[in-house]
């Protein structure tokens, strides 16, 4: 099997990437921030001039497209988690590998399909890039996950030609790890017109307990002058997170300053996006969330709780974070709500530092300089 693509990217999460948003329902369920990414990636690399492969779910009605554009291999719907299912799974996968013939693959965030991607690079002699998606990525004892995931994973993580992180936390993570050779390559981030008049706070996010929904709540609940707004995906995979997404509603019907929009096409959680006072996160564990550079590119200050990935709310002055403070987290809420001059100070900021770092342009080639030097070794 000789290799003709530069680089095949697995994200089968990003097919609605690819659809016409005017042309119905999404085929199904959209991708989050990781599956945004791979999209990004697939894109700019083809605009860059590379031949690439996009791995994805089916693709329902397809958006038009100007110039370059990745090339689809459409693989068949998730298997299940059952003895069974993952040997079909990792079969499916083997399949859409061998499909897509690269010299190069990319897969994104922590997983089982990393083992069968390890494998294949092996036999076939290709190289395996790893792209970090979460700190937890390089958690090899999460207690989210099972040995029989981790141990076969933790395998394949090691085996990885280059490991990709978002930021030199990830990247000590990975070093911890003996991982290696280590990359930094910011996300990336579309351009974006400012935002309007500010309606409110706003929390985006899966309900899972990692990201700590309910400590939105009790901000809600400690500064009731202010408005709030949740956008949220459905993701019970554990007993916990079930429990989280029963007890929502009735705790949200509590807070009158509270509004829960649920999930949204991503043309109108944008458009919330541009509205927002403030991008809120109470996340315990990220990587560089897309909802941060979609709030700076449209001028939107950010205030986390806890996770301020290398630091750089503080040191760009991007928007407040309260370093784990409950008392902190509410009283920049307060200063946010009330101070115009801070909203436009921290947005202004927040717009220079998306262009400067993660233009889409500057990402790509970093991308390309590291497959490029893969190539070569």
């Amino acid at each position: 099997m000789s290799a003709r693509r530069d680089v095949a990217i697995y994200s089968p999460g990003s097919n609605a990437f690819y659809e016409d948003p005017g042309a119905g329902p999404a085929s199904g369920p959209r991708g989050g921030g990781r599956e945004l990414q791979m999209a990004l990636l697939a894109r700019s690399l083809a605009e860059a001039g590379l031949e690439v492969v996009h791995i994805v779910w089916s693709v329902g009605p397809r958006a038009a497209t100007i110039g370059p554009a990745p090339t689809l291999v459409e693989r068949a719907a998730y298997e299940g988690d059952r003895p069974a299912g993952r040997l079909r799974e990792a079969r499916q996968i083997w399949r859409a590998m061998r499909r897509a013939n690269a010299r190069a693959y990319v897969f994104r965030g922590g997983g089982p399909q990393l083992t069968v991607a390890a494998l294949f690079c092996r036999l076939h002699q290709r190289r395996l890039v790893f792209s970090a998606a979460i700190d937890l990525d390089f958690d090899l004892a999460r207690p989210d996950r099972s040995r029989s995931h981790l141990a076969p994973y933790a395998w394949a993580l090691r085996r990885a030609d280059a490991i990709v992180v978002q930021s030199e936390q990830q990247g000590e993570l990975a070093r911890r790890l003996g991982l290696g050779p280590i990359t930094l390559i910011p996300s990336f981030a579309e351009p974006a017109e400012p935002g309007g008049e500010p309606r409110g706070f706003l929390w985006i996010g899966r309900l899972v307990t990692y990201k700590r929904p309910l400590d939105y709540l009790d901000l809600a609940r400690a500064v009731p002058e202010a408005s709030f707004r949740m956008i949220y995906q459905l993701e019970p995979e554990l007993p916990a997170d079930r429990e989280l997404a029963e007890r929502l509603p009735a705790l949200a019907g509590e807070l009158p300053n509270l509004e829960l929009l649920g999930q949204l096409p991503r043309e109108r959680t944008l458009a919330e996006v541009a509205g927002a006072t403030a991008v809120v996160s109470t996340s315990a564990a990220e990587g560089m969330p897309n909802v941060f550079l979609e709030a700076w590119a449209r001028g939107v200050p950010v205030l986390s709780l806890d996770y301020d990935p290398d630091g750089r709310i503080e040191s760009e002055g991007l928007g407040i974070a309260a370093g784990a403070s409950a008392d902190a987290f509410a009283e920049g809420a307060r200063r946010l709500w009330g101070d115009r001059a801070l909203r436009d100070r921290l947005g202004t900021a927040g717009r220079d530092y998306v262009k400067r770092i993660h233009s889409p342009p500057a990402v790509a080639r970093r991308w390309v300089e590291l497959l490029r030097g893969l190539e070569r070794d």
